[in-house]
């Protein structure tokens, strides 16, 4: 049974399952309203019956005041007007005629002796022909004085089709419950079964290789909220393999670059005999050159894919800032100095310690203040300073370089993003220098903000160093 409800649709387990509580419960409470209505129905007939019948006593009493007086046709009509109206017979009976009580099919019955005592009963018995009827009766009278008793007898068949009556009513109800449960569930099952539906296929189309495929018009609700989280991944697997794409075709560059450069020189070292000593000095310089750029280039790639995979060990020295900064300042002022930039650090008027590694936060401010010294032009400005926050140090580096253009700050931290556009090497560089900046200081908890006016109005780069690494990046 198991196996055959999971082989099952789930738009046919939804049917059969809203379907089935609808109808078993309304069933069940159909036939138990059914037995109510069932015995209020007779309960009112029988009320309907001793009303008649002490209104037809009445009504006799009023006609008969003894034997000889009674207006025997009128008497007659009115029983008969009153047999038609509640479909019985109606009889009288004179308990105080001896010679009656002596026939020998002379009886007395319940209804007869309640009737004497002043009350009514109804009884439920066969009559003389088999059928089953209810019987009642009431005195003409003062039950004390009379000796006359008028008796009801109705086919119990009357009530039976009152009954019958509002079971049928019932019934259309149900079947009109049991319809609309119906359409009802096929429009639930199908708001279910319909957003799934398009799950699936956008599901099949990312599997094939379409991953700009995406849910259309995600409804608002839980499976809507599904759908929204598939477009989302969606979106994030098709940028994803995009930046993956352009990562090996921006690597393939950057290391093809100095490859052809190192192989064009040694190919000429090796085979042309008319260079002289000066140009082979001059190509093995540019072929060492070439080999610590393709160095660099992979250090910086081994370091930022380890913090991708968050496989880099977080370091846990206590270091100094201010000590730091000026050790740091000190080794890019000569790089300041060949363009003619003053390289200005304004150390902080308080200790700032901060439990990291010292390759890291040296990778990350070379990193910066090396940015800031290429993109300024001579004659320019460096400057660094430092702040204490609640949680973390502050750290601001701000240049009078060329600037960023608007356009080009939402994608600075992208891997071998040049804002200048240029593939020259003009600059050097390789494009990986901030990326790799966010992910160390993102990994000890941090944050790395870049902001420029525009074009030829310097930049100043944010640094939100935390004191100690965010536990949950710690690997």
């Amino acid at each position: 049974m198991r196996l055959r409800l999971s082989s099952t649709s789930i738009r046919t387990r939804l049917f059969v399952a809203y379907v089935g509580i609808v109808l078993i419960g309304f069933a069940l409470l159909t036939a138990v309203a059914g037995g109510q209505i069932s015995s209020a129905a007779r309960q009112d007939f029988e009320r309907q019956l001793v009303n008649e019948v002490r209104l037809v006593a009445q009504v006799v009493n009023g006609y008969v005041n003894d034997a000889d007086n009674t207006d025997s046709e009128a008497l007659e009509a009115l029983i008969e007007a009153y047999e038609a109206e509640v479909g019985g017979n109606l009889s009288f009976v004179n308990v105080s005629d001896r010679a009656f009580q002596g026939r020998p099919d002379y009886h007395s019955t319940p209804e007869i002796d309640t009737a004497l005592r002043g009350s009514i009963a109804v009884v439920e018995r066969p009559d003389d022909e088999g059928t089953s009827t209810f019987v009642t009766a009431a005195p003409v009278g003062d039950p004390r004085r009379t000796a006359t008793i008028v008796q009801l007898s109705v086919p119990t068949s009357i009530l039976q089709g009152l009954i019958l009556q509002r079971w049928a009513v019932l019934g259309l109800i149900f079947a009109l419950v049991a319809g609309v449960s119906v359409l009802a569930t096929i429009w639930v099952s199908r708001s279910i079964i319909q957003p799934l539906y398009a799950l699936r296929e956008s599901a099949l189309n990312l599997s094939r290789g379409d991953f700009s495929h995406r849910v259309a018009n995600p409804e608002k609700d839980e499976i809507g909220q599904v759908a929204q989280a598939f477009n989302h991944m969606a979106e994030q697997v098709e940028s994803m393999l995009e930046e993956q794409r352009a990562f090996a075709s921006n690597t393939s560059h950057e290391l093809r670059t100095p490859l052809t450069t190192i192989r064009l020189r040694s190919e000429a070292l090796r085979h042309d005999d008319s260079l002289d000593d000066e140009t082979a000095k001059r190509y093995v310089a540019e072929i060492d050159d070439e080999v610590v750029h393709l160095s660099t280039l992979i250090e910086d790639l081994t370091l930022l894919s380890r913090f991708d995979a968050g496989r880099a060990e977080l370091g846990s020295n206590q270091i100094d800032l201010a000590r730091f900064a000026a050790s740091l300042n000190q080794q890019m002022s000569t790089a300041a100095r060949a363009k003619n930039i003053t390289l200005a650090l304004d150390p902080p008027q308080q200790t700032l310690v901060v439990n990291a590694s010292l390759s890291h936060l040296t990778v990350a401010f070379r990193n910066l203040l090396d940015n800031a010294i290429k993109y300024t032009p001579s004659g320019g400005k460096v400057e660094w300073f430092f702040s204490a926050g609640v949680d973390a140090a502050q750290v601001i580096i701000k240049d009078t370089g060329q600037g960023i253009e608007p356009e080009h700050s939402a994608r600075l931290f992208e891997r071998f993003y040049r804002a200048d556009k240029a593939r020259s090497r003009d600059v050097p560089g390789s494009g990986l220098g901030l990326a790799l900046v966010k992910s160390i200081v993102e990994a000890y908890g941090g944050s790395v903000t870049v902001d420029s006016p525009g074009a030829g109005q310097g930049t100043t780069v944010t640094v939100s160093w935390p004191y100690q690494p965010a536990p949950k990046r710690r690997l």
